[in-house]
């Protein structure tokens, strides 16, 4: 990890990760909790299985169809876009200075296209800006329309482009 070359993220930003976005995010995730944030992670994979590859001790919310509570696993809907946006609001208020990972966007816009996706992020970007809190989105640009990706870009901030808050490998 070359601290030098590191990006830093900045509280109440919301950012994008394109570029190994995966195990990017999830390197900054951990750093801002090692500080002694709270987070929350919500994504595609299943919760167990990423507490176990990241050693994550935070809530781990599946988006999932399937609603059935499975040995205390929490889930969310993918097509209830609002109740997801209500509980980043919700986590990132109780939590100052919380981070947010979310992980699965790509999914999210194959069940409810992009453009109410697009509106649940900027709803959520405003309630991350206004709690100085910080959302981290991993994406594969592959997946996405060169104009989508462009709206995102414009959206967040790119880990790079940003100076002040934590460094990152």
């Amino acid at each position: 990890m070359n601290a030098d070359k590191a990006p830093i993220l900045n509280e109440g930003s919301s950012y994008l990760f394109t570029d190994k976005g995966v195990p990017r995010a999830f390197e900054a995730f951990k750093m801002l909790l090692a500080e002694g944030r709270r987070g929350l992670v919500i994504t595609r994979a299943h919760p167990t299985r990423v507490q176990q590859e990241h050693a994550l001790d935070c809530p781990v919310m599946w988006i999932a169809k399937s609603t059935k509570a499975s040995s205390g696993v929490l889930s969310l809907e993918p097509t209830r876009l609002m109740k997801m946006h209500g509980t980043i609001s919700d986590f990132i208020k109780a939590n100052k200075g919380a981070v947010v990972l979310l992980d699965g966007l790509e999914y999210l816009i194959t069940e409810n296209g992009f453009s109410p996706v697009m509106k649940a992020i900027q709803l959520t970007n405003e309630e991350v800006a206004m709690n100085d809190a910080f959302l981290l989105v991993p994406v594969d640009s592959r997946t996405l329309e060169t104009q989508q990706l462009g709206y995102l870009e414009r959206e967040f901030t790119l880990p790079d482009e940003d100076s002040r808050r934590v460094r990152l490998g």
